[in-house]
């Protein structure tokens, strides 16, 4: 689904205005969407109360038209005016048409206006709306804050105020919202934490850009669908043998760490790979050996057989079709990791202490596909998690950009991001996979997709949707409580077979 960031947003308009259709009719179209969805919301309306916040732009215009709706359809109507009169000329035609039955209240003290705002049924928000960037002061952050605690419906038009559309981020007292009227089409702040929980729920209404224009726009950034994985999972040949669906090798685990290796074989063989070779220390073979008995090992033995355990990983590298590293890898990651970035001429997945270690060392960066969470992500960027989490989408598609390294930012509404700018957000998984060992399972999907010449951010898109689908799996089955990371594997099956 396609995602419209702020610039898109108004191309698209003016390429409506340009198409025939007036900025007041898409304006009269919106504040209608509003209201309708008040309407349905509040039935019956007649002798409640609306109160509608609007700013001086747009945004507050959509405002005063729905305004005047609701009083027609027999609500109480107030109109506070939270950054003065009305600054442009469709908003101020708006505020003129304001039957009489309307009170309007100047944007002046809270204190002043708090009566009104407790005794609201409901209060909607138009006082910012997708071009809203930086922070919120004085008295519309002073209205919105304390109307989001307020205990009747909220209702923003196309964003809540205070929260910025193209990246998420959310500004100090933004207006939390039960519900998002969004226009046109979603925006990726309505997909996107932290904005994602102050939209509450999003709805989408259409206000008059002509279809055509909306199909056929670009945008940068969307939403996973259950199109993509129908249009890039590899579709096997009639005569394929097991050469032909791709030869993965998972450099990963140490002791005491064997188990990330286990999930991550197990989720690469439940994605289809024809040849998994694990690259494991010698003292891991035992127990590997009898779990993932499907798999060909290369055995290592770095205290007394380096030079002949580097050739053994060497010659595993030039046979490989992709790679894995860095699941339970510890500390050998200092030593394994410099030889496989060096030599790997394959797409490489790059996670947990690889991840780690190219933290430490960035020069290895360009190419690779990268699976951070947050604490990792932070560790690349030389920031704090809370920075990263303010501004996920903007973290995610500057690595990228600045690494060349497709950037998979782990998380509730996982980004992946490309070095291109384009950028995907996923909608899939829940809670209960906030458990250690399902980065593991990531890994070992990206890793079999990418095995089988999946390209790269396709690779990542399609096994972080997948991924969460067998989270959403688990979850019904076991409850997000009690699922396990190992679970995920043993649910692909059931989420392949539903995208059959």
């Amino acid at each position: 689904m396609k995602l419209f960031c702020r610039d898109e947003m108004q191309r698209l308009e003016m390429a409506a205005v340009a198409a025939g259709v007036p900025l007041s009719q898409l304006m009269d179209n919106a504040g209608a969407a509003v209201a309708q969805e008040v309407e349905r919301r509040c039935r019956p309306v007649g002798g409640k109360r609306a109160v509608v916040l609007c700013g001086k732009g747009n945004n507050g215009g959509d405002g005063f038209v729905c305004a005047k709706l609701l009083a027609q359809r027999g609500m109480a109507c107030w109109v506070v005016l939270a950054q003065g009169k009305p600054a442009t000329d469709l908003a101020a035609a708006a505020f003129e048409a304001l039957p009489p039955q309307v009170a309007v209240l100047p944007g002046e003290e809270l204190e002043q206006i708090r009566p009104v705002l407790e005794a609201a049924d409901v209060l909607i928000d138009c006082v910012f709306g997708f071009s809203f960037r930086g922070e919120l002061s004085g008295l519309p952050q002073k209205l919105l804050a304390y109307g989001s605690g307020l205990p009747c419906l909220k209702v923003s038009a196309d964003l809540p105020s205070g929260v910025e559309c193209d990246t998420g981020r959310v500004s100090a007292g933004a207006f939390r919202a039960d519900v998002t009227v969004t226009f046109t089409g979603k925006k990726p702040a309505n997909v996107s934490y932290p904005a994602k929980e102050f939209c509450g729920e999003t709805v989408v209404r259409q206000v008059g850009v002509p279809a055509a224009l909306v199909e056929g726009a670009e945008t940068r950034v969307f939403e996973t669908d259950s199109h993509f994985p129908r249009q890039w999972l590899p579709q096997p040949d009639a005569q394929a043998n097991k050469g032909d669906m791709g030869k993965l090798l998972l450099v990963c685990g140490s002791w005491g760490m064997a188990g990330a290796c286990v999930m991550a074989a197990q989720a690469a063989l439940r994605s289809g790979v024809g040849l998994l070779t694990i690259a494991v220390e010698e003292r891991l073979y035992p127990i590997l050996a009898q779990v993932v008995p499907q798999a060909v090992y290369v055995v290592l033995d770095w205290e007394n057989r380096r030079e002949e355990s580097q050739q053994a990983l060497l010659d595993a590298l030039g046979k490989c079709t992709a790679c894995v590293m860095g699941c339970g890898l510890g500390q050998r990651a200092e030593l394994v990791c410099p030889l496989v970035f060096s030599h790997c001429q394959r797409p490489l997945v790059a996670d947990a202490d690889a991840v780690n270690f190219l933290s430490r060392h960035p020069g290895y960066l360009e190419g690779l596909v990268l699976t951070p969470h947050p604490g990792e992500m932070a560790r690349l960027c030389d920031d704090t998690i809370p920075e990263i989490q303010s501004d996920r989408l903007g973290a995610a598609r500057q690595k990228a950009k600045e690494t060349g390294a497709v950037v998979a930012l782990k998380g509730a509404a996982t980004v992946v991001a490309a070095p291109d700018g384009r950028c995907a957000v996923n909608p899939t998984g829940n809670p209960g996979m906030a458990k250690g060992g399902s980065g593991d399972v990531l890994a070992g999907m990206a890793g079999a997709f990418l095995a089988q010449g999946v390209p790269a951010f396709e690779t990542a898109v399609l096994a972080v949707y997948l991924h969460g689908l067998a989270g959403d799996v688990c979850a019904q089955r076991y409850t997000q409580r009690a699922m396990l990371p190992t679970d995920l594997p043993q649910a692909l099956p059931q989420v392949f077979a539903s995208l059959s």
